[in-house]
């Protein structure tokens, strides 16, 4: 996801899309914010199997080490082997 949790309000498309399957959702970007918005945050986390996390984006955003032990902090090698091998569909929101 790229867009903050002030711009992108809901998760819908998430949930219909990952069905029964394994959803992992990869925030960057403003989506960085949703583990710090507590509303969405809680939504996010019923949507979806894994959270991961954009380290650099985090730190760019001065929220380095401010979310929970649900959410995984990745750097980009990380990022890549994800969208590259763990998971079979991609979608960017």
């Amino acid at each position: 996801m790229l867009k903050s949790p002030h711009e992108y309000r809901s998760l819908d498309a998430i949930a219909a899309l990952g069905g029964e399957d394994r959803v992992g959702v990869l925030l960057f970007q403003d989506a960085v914010m949703f583990p710090l918005c507590s509303d969405m945050k809680d939504e996010l986390l019923e949507v979806a199997d894994e959270i991961y996390v954009m380290s650099e984006d985090l730190e760019a955003r001065g929220f380095k080490g401010r979310v929970g032990p649900e959410f995984r902090e990745v750097g980009y090698p990380e990022a890549v082997d994800l969208i590259m091998d763990e998971y079979d569909l991609t979608i960017t929101v």
